[in-house]
């Protein structure tokens, strides 16, 4: 699978994609009326205690219509999922043709988009309406983007493409994020909400974190 756009150009629209993202999440944030799955009654957004899926919901758990946020939501987890998509399709050109760390960077391509999907989904499917297909499609999107962290970090461990500091950082994070995701998935079993909403912060980080690695890496390689 390839398309014609330059790498360069790949990048650049994955990184506006990821700065995008972080704007409009946190405007959801500054816009959401207020109220946790714990107490209804606290002001606004709570960072360790809200989701980002909150954020998405038609109504707040005050009670109180969510409209704003839940635009600002809309359009952070749709952008981030479209630009992310070029970065995947063009990340395997680093590596020859018929060689494994081709292979595991295709495969690595088709996850990430499958994880782009993933985040397009959580979109028309609120938590306060359609919990189980939200929860189903946010699952599919992070355990999808962390084996395609892993396989690009194993492709670039094997072929010696990037410096050692650019991988060992890019699979520093892939382990952080591991964890966190961890934590976040055992939060639905146990109920401890806290885990998720943690880990999925820290998580989020991670991810944006080994991803920009890999990229400022592979621009490197442009020159």
């Amino acid at each position: 699978m390839d398309i014609k756009i330059s790498n360069r150009k790949a990048y650049i629209i994955e990184i506006l994609g990821i700065v995008i993202y972080i704007i409009f999440i946190f405007m959801a944030m500054m816009f959401y009326p207020g109220g946790t799955q714990d107490d209804p009654a606290a002001p606004g957004y709570t960072f360790w205690f809200n989701t980002f899926s909150d954020t998405g919901r038609v109504i707040a758990h005050n009670g109180i219509s969510n409209l704003i946020s839940m635009v600002f939501f809309s359009i952070a987890y749709c952008t981030i999922a479209i630009t992310m998509v070029p970065f995947y399709l063009v990340f395997p050109r680093l590596f020859n043709e018929n060689t494994l760390e081709k292979r595991l960077t295709k495969i690595g391509t088709y996850l990430g988009i499958i994880s782009s999907i993933g985040f397009i989904g959580v979109v028309p499917t609120p938590a306060d309406i359609l919990y189980a297909p939200h929860m189903l499609f946010a699952i599919l999107a992070y355990v999808a983007i962390f084996f395609t962290m892993v396989l690009y970090s194993i492709a670039l461990y094997r072929s010696e493409k990037l410096p050692k500091g650019y991988v060992n950082a890019s699979m520093l994070f892939t382990i952080i994020f591991f964890i966190f995701l961890l934590m976040a998935l055992a939060s639905l079993g146990l109920g401890i909400r806290v885990l998720l909403t943690i880990g999925q912060k820290i998580g989020r980080f991670s991810i944006f974190m080994g991803f920009s690695i890999l990229t400022f890496g592979a621009w490197k390689l442009e020159n």
